[in-house]
């Protein structure tokens, strides 16, 4: 699917840099997976004329283990460990044919969420880069505990904590609240009482690792602030009527430079003109305008949420918050590399890793274009389409 690594000169595109100035004419050098200043003396030239290139896309929340049917918890019920790492591998391979070079994945049985991203990093198979969560924290019975990630107690869920550092995941990854998927979670109320919150970031922290919280009613959103979470997933307020945010709840979302990861999912892009979006285009304007730190997300791999399904969210994301394009297009390039702390990526800049999207039209004019692709490039190789 990647051919090797070339050094390469590519001429003739407009190039979006992932800043706040439109594209321009630009000639790119890449060498050994990087952006140079320079092209090397062996450099392969590459006629790119017509196309606009931009980073590589970043998705924030993904679900490589589910198949984002209807069907998911039979399909998942019936997997094997080979059938299902299987799945993960072509689920992560449409996402970087689709220009997603950079995946978080949020929820998985853990042992294979780790073999899948050592296994990229190491060229056994290829796929974007992949951090990973592994399973979940969650209470018994909780939400998402058909991964296995059940632990209660303050003990308890410093024990887990060590667990799957031990494993070898980037992040933690903690149920505060039910969760719709979960049949007798409650996702208006927290999972996880304060205490057992500050001890699941403190040991996570302790161990210099992130914690991220899904939480979608207000109890969880509280209790995951008050437990000092890194980001929170979907943050989404949710009531039997929609999204209801609570002001001063928004208030230390923003004060505490909490990141809120919201996952715009294919379910909520179907109730656009009725109430419910109503509700939480309201919601992201107050985040948006408040000057909360967000990321891109789509939680793909859930039902009615393909695992391409980042730029149709883009979209989503451009028409609930007023951001122009540009604006939008940062969150899922630069802005993610930087509040997901991916320093090495997220611009087309000189010394960060080479990945690009190059695109017959203009995205930075119609988020659109993202889907209209010429050719992806992930840390200096090409990849087959």
């Amino acid at each position: 699917m990647l051919n090797g690594m070339k050094n390469l000169s590519i001429y003739g595109a407009k190039v979006w840099v992932g800043d706040s100035e439109p594209p321009k004419e630009k000639i790119l050098h890449v060498s050994d997976g990087f952006f140079t200043e320079n092209p090397t003396d062996d450099a392969i030239e590459v006629n790119a004329s017509g196309l606009v290139i931009i980073p590589g896309l970043i998705e924030a929340h993904a679900h490589l283990c589910l198949n984002a049917g209807d069907d998911w918890e039979k399909v998942q019920n019936n997997d094997s460990s080979r059938s299902m790492s299987l799945r993960m591998i072509e689920n992560a391979q449409k996402m970087l044919r689709a220009g997603i070079t950079t995946i978080r994945d949020l929820g998985a049985p853990t042992e294979l969420a780790v073999s899948l991203r050592n296994a990229i990093n190491e060229g056994i198979v290829t796929g974007p880069e992949l951090f990973v969560a592994g399973a979940p924290i969650t209470t018994t019975a909780g939400h998402g505990n058909f991964w296995n990630g059940e632990a209660d107690g303050e003990l308890g869920v410093r024990v887990a904590v060590r667990e799957r550092i031990k494993a070898g995941v980037d992040w933690i990854k903690v149920m505060a609240s039910g969760g719709n998927m979960t049949p007798g979670s409650n996702t208006a109320r927290a999972q996880y009482s304060i205490d057992e919150m500050k001890a699941i970031v403190e040991e996570a922290h302790r161990l210099g690792t992130s914690v991220t919280a899904h939480a979608h009613g207000v109890e969880g959103i509280r209790h995951a602030l008050a437990g000092g979470v890194d980001m929170i997933e979907h943050c989404t307020f949710q009531t039997e009527n929609g999204s209801e945010p609570i002001p001063e709840v928004i208030a230390e979302i923003i004060s505490s430079q909490t990141i809120v990861s919201p996952t715009l999912t294919g379910s909520l892009a179907l109730q656009k003109g009725t109430e419910l979006y109503k509700k939480r285009t309201e919601l992201t304007r107050q985040l948006v305008e408040g000057g909360a730190q967000i990321v891109m997300s789509t939680d793909c791999g859930i039902p009615g949420t393909p695992h391409i399904y980042l730029s149709y969210a883009l979209e989503t994301m451009h028409d609930m918050s007023d951001l122009s394009a540009i604006e939008t297009l940062r969150l899922a390039t630069s802005t993610s590399a930087h509040l997901l702390s991916l320093d090495d990526r997220g611009k087309i800049k000189t010394g960060l890793r080479a990945d690009l999207v190059a695109l017959n039209e203009d995205p930075t004019v119609n988020l659109a274009a993202l889907r209209d692709i010429n050719f992806v490039m992930s840390g200096g190789s090409f990849v087959h389409r």
